[in-house]
């Protein structure tokens, strides 16, 4: 069980907190604000149970310990006051200021999140905030043993956010060994390395599982068909047919595309519809084909359970979009499904096609860690709260 939040350990404490703001930026303007809404529940707990002050750890994207200002946490100032209704007051280190409700600068920008002396990194910040208490709502890291996750566990009380609960609550009942009747797992993107493990324990409790993207080319390959040009990993060949054995044992239907979308490069206008079977040469495959939408899309209608990460093309480019945008969008209308979705790119899918999150039961903040929880690891975001 992980330690959670109650009125009285709140009142009157200054309290440090970890959220994952890390939402995609154009022009220091915010784009999606999926991370910011959801850690709302837990900031607006805080002040109706009268915290004494809020600080704010948060990263944007990875500048690997340097000072880049198109990623300082200020860009995120005027999203975070308009949702909050509240003021938010900017500090660009990590010492107190006199607003009830401070973000402080991206941790990221210090070298000592990561590596180095990270004991002397949290030492700092909790010395600078005068920070009572902390809590972990940011599950997107918590797969990460960095120091504004894991540093103060030890030093001060630790304590899960309720946007960190609801995660756990939505990803928990995945982690069985029992077959779970009706559940479909969508998987795409591109790195087999990250799916592997969760592709390795769904093959074994789900009905069926379908790929595409780059992902589903190596899986083609361990098939024996010939991709052509495209995008695939040579060294997870050999795993690939790991993952297609052990689902033909636990008789999980295993299912890639049957046919594909080709050009000579991602910015084509020309295109080709190929059964997977002709595709040769120097074709390259970059979105899912028709043939292939409609097997899935069956599929998915006589679903229980759906879990999706990450795109089924090159869902930036118009040619190759309409893969993702059709799989979301059957995904989106079973409403006697639970939906599940996670991942930067499956979010920015919604975002990309419009589609409103509402229509589907869970989406998750978290990519990695989703994948990381999923398998059954240990987060250490979440170990030290237990």
């Amino acid at each position: 069980m992980i330690k959670t939040l109650s009125p009285e350990i709140i009142e009157n404490k200054v309290i440090l907190i970890r959220l994952d703001l890390n939402v995609p930026l154009k022009d220091g303007h915010v784009l999606e604000d999926t991370r910011i809404v959801e850690s709302l529940p837990t900031l607006h707990y805080l002040l109706k149970n009268k915290a004494q002050r809020i600080h704010i750890l948060t990263h944007l994207g990875r500048p690997k310990g340097e000072i880049i200002p198109d990623l300082s946490a200020k860009h995120l100032i005027d999203e975070l006051e308009s949702k909050l209704g509240e003021a938010v007051e900017f500090r660009d280190d990590y010492s107190a200021g006199e607003s009830r409700v401070q973000l402080h600068e991206n941790t990221r920008f210090r070298k000592e999140e990561k590596k180095g002396d990270q004991e002397a990194f949290a030492q700092e910040i909790l010395d600078g905030t005068e920070a009572e208490i902390f809590i972990n709502d940011g599950f997107a890291v918590s797969h990460r043993a960095q120091t504004s996750v894991v540093g103060f566990a030890g030093k001060i009380p630790c304590y899960a956010g309720f946007l960190l609960q609801k995660e756990i609550e939505a990803l928990a009942p995945f982690l069985t060994d029992e077959k779970i009747p009706g559940l479909v797992l969508v998987s795409g993107g591109a790195k087999m390395e990250t799916k592997v493990p969760v592709l390795k324990h769904f093959a074994k409790i789900a009905d069926h599982i379908l790929v595409g993207g780059a992902l589903s080319n190596t899986f083609q390959v361990a098939q024996g068909y010939d991709v052509g040009e495209s995008l695939y990993q040579e060294d997870q060949v050999e795993t690939a047919r790991e993952v297609l054995e052990i689902a033909s044992t636990f008789k999980t239907g295993f299912h890639m595309p049957i046919d594909v979308i080709c050009a000579d490069t991602p910015d084509s206008t020309e295109t080709a519809d190929l059964p997977i079977e002709d595709v040769s040469g120097d074709a390259k495959i970059f979105d899912i084909g028709p043939h292939s939408i409609a097997s899935f899309s069956e599929i998915l209608q006589y679903s229980n359970v759906i879990i999706w990460n990450g795109p089924l093309g090159m869902m930036e480019k118009k040619p190759f979009a309409r893969g993702t945008q059709a799989i979301a969008g059957v995904i989106g209308a079973q409403t006697n499904a639970r939906t599940i979705l996670g991942g930067g790119d499956t979010i920015e899918a919604l975002r990309l096609f419009g589609l409103d999150k509402s229509r589907f039961t869970h989406v998750s903040t978290g990519g990695g860690a989703m994948l990381e929880f999923l398998a059954g690891n240990e987060l250490p975001g979440i170990e030290i709260l237990k």
